[in-house]
């Protein structure tokens, strides 16, 4: 949920013209196997003139939200650094701590303030796969 919430701010900068620096996130996980469930709210809390090229608002709209996702996802499987970023996240880590996957400043990292975590543990390959292991990734099968 982490990575998909980046990959979304990420995607939602350019679809509404907020800086990313604008947009926050906040994860909803439970870890109780009686009650699962998982969500992610991205908001901002700028009220100038960012914002103006379709608002954050209406991108919740039914519509609106399925393409961006969609986007993000797709933007999400091939990394400015790849395969370097891919590569260095199978095989040792990357980013604060090395706790993250593949996830760089080119795909999936986002300013520390709107980060609730951080910026760590973030792994592209847990969205669309890898190389190697094409359906690792939750949304596989959407590619």
């Amino acid at each position: 949920m982490h990575t998909f919430a980046h990959l979304l701010i990420n995607r939602l900068t350019f679809e509404c013209g907020y800086g990313s620096a604008s947009l926050r996130e906040r994860l909803y996980v439970s870890s109780n196997p009686a009650a699962p469930m998982s969500g992610i709210l991205i908001y901002t809390a700028a009220g100038d003139s960012e914002g103006t090229m379709g608002g954050l608002v209406r991108m919740g709209k039914a519509g609106y939200l399925e393409p961006v996702i969609q986007k993000a996802i797709r933007d999400a499987e091939w990394c400015s650094t790849d395969p370097v970023c891919m590569e260095i996240g199978l095989h040792q880590g990357q980013g604060p701590d090395s706790c993250n996957g593949a996830a760089c400043h080119n795909c999936a990292l986002i300013p520390e303030t709107s980060c609730e975590h951080f910026n760590r543990f973030l792994d592209r390959t847990l969205i669309v796969g890898s190389r190697d292991r094409p359906n690792l990734g939750f949304f596989s099968s959407l590619l």
